[in-house]
C-alpha cells in the first residue's frame, strides 16, 4: 500500500487533486481510497455541534475551533492516530490511500516515520484570492506547513480543471507507476 499525502491552503485544490488521482489510478486497475484526517472531525461537528456540512465561514470556523483549538490542543495526534489505525487494519484492501487534507507537520511526518510507503504533494494555486477571513487565513491549520515539511512534489493548480487533470495524469504515469 502506498500513501499519497496532499497539503495546501484552503481551496487550492487538494480534494480535486485527490479525486483526479483516484480516477486515474482506479481506471488503471488499482484499488484506491480517499481518507481525510477531518472525516472524524466532520462527524463530530455534525452529530454533536449541529454543523450542516457547509464549509462557509461559520462552518470553517467551527471545524478550526473544534479540530485544532480544542482537540489538537489536548491531543495533537488525535486525527493522525485515527487514520493510522485505519491504515493498519485495512492496508491489504488498498493499493493507494490518498489523504488530501494534511495541515500540520505531524500529519505528514507520522505517516512517513511509521514506515508507510508515502509521498507528499503540495498543491499551489497562484493568483488566488482566498475567501477565508484574515483570522481564518492566520489560523494554525492554514499556516503550520508554511515553513515545514518540504514536499516531494509541487502540484501547480494555475489555470483550468482540465489542465490540472492533465498534469496529474501525466505526473502519475511518470512518477507513481514503478514507485
Amino acid at each position: 500500500m502506498k500513501v499519497i499525502l496532499i497539503s495546501g491552503k484552503a481551496q487550492h485544490g487538494k480534494d480535486t487533486t485527490a479525486n483526479f488521482l483516484k480516477e486515474k489510478l482506479s481506471s488503471d486497475g488499482h484499488r484506491v481510497v480517499i481518507i481525510h484526517y477531518a472525516d472524524l472531525l466532520k462527524h463530530i461537528c455534525k452529530d454533536y455541534f449541529g454543523w450542516d456540512g457547509k464549509k462557509d465561514k461559520a462552518g470553517r470556523k467551527l471545524l478550526q475551533y473544534i479540530g485544532t483549538d480544542i482537540i489538537r490542543k489536548k491531543n495533537p495526534s488525535m486525527w493522525v492516530n485515527h487514520v493510522v489505525t485505519l491504515l493498519k487494519y485495512f492496508y491489504e484492501n488498498w493499493d493507494y490511500v490518498i489523504i488530501p487534507d494534511c495541515r500540520f507537520p505531524n500529519e505528514i511526518n507520522t505517516i512517513k516515520n511509521m514506515g508507510f510507503d508515502a509521498i507528499h504533494l503540495r498543491v499551489i494555486r497562484t493568483n488566488f484570492v482566498s475567501p477565508l477571513s484574515e483570522e481564518q487565513q492566520k489560523h494554525p491549520s492554514e499556516t503550520a506547513l508554511d515553513d515545514c515539511c518540504t514536499p516531494d512534489y509541487f502540484v501547480p493548480n494555475t489555470s483550468t480543471l482540465d489542465a490540472l487533470k492533465t498534469w496529474i495524469e501525466e505526473w502519475a504515469e511518470g512518477n507513481l507507476y514503478g514507485w
